[in-house]
């Protein structure tokens, strides 16, 4: 039986070390090119060598020590005596009261107290004539601190303040409502057509411009 030739031009196993170092030169050389391809990043940013750094110190008050009030004494405990003259009763002497009657004295004044009505209990409410525009405190304003500040004054028969107290409160701008509240005016209230006092709420706003 003929055996059969194989090609040598056709036999890839000729031509496998070939093939095989001419793919990795291939390879080799783009992997290089692809590194090349991109370009070198540079900045500009300059990094100072001695950053300015301020250390600012504060003195700290030494902390001041109270000190404490003592204790209070222990209350003291009733121990039996040991001497028997001690007497078991004692009579108290008799005394005399003098019951006689002091020189009449004359009565005390009466107190001229007068009834104080609440501003919805009055027929003729009080109306105000002139209202004081209060100062804005400058801490306040500072501080950034507005609002609306209530007080309850007292109006006389006269029409003008007698007293004047804080209802609704804001710390920083409480003195200046009261201070404004006692340099307001009013037609006076009524009751059953008589002047009488009365009492109500003003409110004062403070606002930033």
């Amino acid at each position: 039986m003929q055996a059969l030739k194989t090609n040598p031009e056709a036999d890839l196993k000729l031509k496998y070390h070939t093939y095989l170092e001419a793919g990795l030169v291939i390879s080799l050389v783009i992997m290089i090119l692809f590194f090349y391809s991109f370009k070198k990043f540079e900045t500009s940013v300059v990094l100072p060598s001695d950053p300015d750094i301020t250390i600012e110190t504060i003195e700290i008050p030494q902390t001041i020590q109270f000190q404490r009030p003592p204790a209070p004494a222990k209350p003291s405990i009733p121990v039996e005596t040991e001497d028997e003259d001690i007497l078991d009763d004692v009579t108290i002497e008799e005394q005399t009261v003098d019951f006689t009657p002091l020189e009449e004295l004359p009565p005390p004044p009466e107190a001229d107290v007068e009834e104080i009505f609440e501003f919805f209990a009055v027929s003729e409410k009080p109306e105000i004539m002139h209202k004081e525009t209060p100062k804005f405190p400058d801490l306040a304003k500072r501080a950034g601190i507005e609002g609306t500040v209530v007080v309850t004054v007292t109006i006389g028969k006269d029409g003008k303040v007698e007293n004047a107290n804080v209802f609704r409160s804001i710390p920083m701008l409480d003195e200046a409502a009261v201070e404004a509240a006692r340099k307001c005016t009013f037609k006076p209230a009524k009751q059953r057509d008589k002047f009488v006092k009365v009492k109500m709420n003003i409110p004062f706003q403070f606002k930033l411009k």
